[in-house]
């Protein structure tokens, strides 16, 4: 039998609990819920970003209100997520890299991301685009690698962030190719894209929805696509494969995490709204508009995710072709 004392002591614990927001998720939201953008605005991280904040806010009737944290290409936004209370009113989306990539390319991180998340669910994914400037030395992928091999270490290839999917497929295609290419990380694509566009670099090799329109008319040219199969909205534009790399398929991906121990049931609040925004016609307009493809996964899965993705870089890091910062 329970005496007074143990009741007391029982009830005051519950309290506390309660007070911190771990006992009783079940009405979750009650207050505004923090989401993390890894990056500047404008990009499409930070497009996705604002897209799920405002999925949970019409949802759930709560503020999901975005936090950019940008710097040292996504790592300042992944350990703020890992200090964070694991009790729903945070969470991180983002592209891949300070989700997985960031464990192998940045020497001193301040958190694992295998273990200071936990999985929500992948969101979308697209290919990463190949981008030529007007003044560019190639305009396809056959003439960059050509002028590469007659020009070593004079093609510069940039990209949103070390670890981004640009980064990474930029590296694989030089080590295929057997050529030096030049990664120059930017914070973001908005002034990467800029840069593009001013002549101030020739290539960039990024996410397409910010250079979607400018490749449409014409005022950059898009060399290649990096999945296995052409994309919809730009169909003219090669594949990788297709251009002498057999076999080359490779597509980025933004996800939903949240810090370690985050509550199971609050985790699959937040994938199954996901989940059903992008099953909408509006969802799947808006993120065809952008060239990607909705992909709302289970937590397993994503995890599933963001092991292959690190063991797909840890070979390039290895042979001494991605640099770890």
């Amino acid at each position: 039998m329970i005496n007074r004392r143990e009741l007391i002591v029982f009830g005051g614990s519950a309290a506390v609990l309660a007070s911190t927001g771990f006992a009783l998720t079940a009405d979750w939201p009650t207050k505004p819920v923090t989401v993390i953008s890894a990056y500047p605005p404008g990009g499409t991280s930070d497009i996705i970003t604002r897209l799920v904040a405002d999925l949970l806010t019409a949802k759930y009737g709560q503020q999901f209100v975005v936090e950019n944290v940008a710097g040292a290409a996504g790592a300042l936004a992944g350990g703020k997520l890992a200090r964070s209370a694991p009790d729903g009113y945070t969470i991180l989306v983002s592209g891949s890299a300070p989700i997985a990539a960031n464990k192998v390319v940045q020497k001193n991180l301040a958190y694992d991301p295998q273990v200071d998340f936990t999985p929500i669910t992948v969101v979308a994914e697209s290919c990463a685009l190949l981008t030529a400037s007007p003044n560019a030395p190639a305009k396809t992928l056959t003439d960059l690698v050509a002028y590469a091999k007659a020009n070593p270490g004079k093609v510069n290839i940039g990209n949103p962030g070390a670890g981004t999917k640009g980064h990474i497929c930029a590296a694989m295609i030089g080590m295929q190719a057997g050529v030096e290419i030049n990664h120059i990380p930017y914070k973001g694509s908005p002034p990467l894209l800029a840069d593009l566009l001013g002549g101030h670099i020739d290539f960039a090799l990024d996410a397409p929805s910010n250079y979607l329109p400018h490749v449409k008319d014409g005022k950059i040219t898009g060399i290649a696509v990096t999945s296995g199969e052409r994309v919809g909205e730009m169909p003219e534009v090669k594949t990788v494969a297709e251009q002498g790399f057999d076999g080359f398929s490779q597509t980025l991906w933004f996800g939903a995490v949240g810090p370690k121990d985050m509550p199971a049931d609050i985790v699959d609040k937040i994938r199954v709204a996901i989940k059903e925004w992008t099953e909408t016609p509006a969802a799947k307009e808006k993120l065809t508009s952008l060239g990607l493809t909705a992909v709302v996964n289970t937590p397993d899965e994503m995890r599933e995710s963001i092991e292959r993705e690190i063991a797909g870089i840890r070979p390039l890091v290895e042979a001494g072709l991605v640099q770890p910062s």
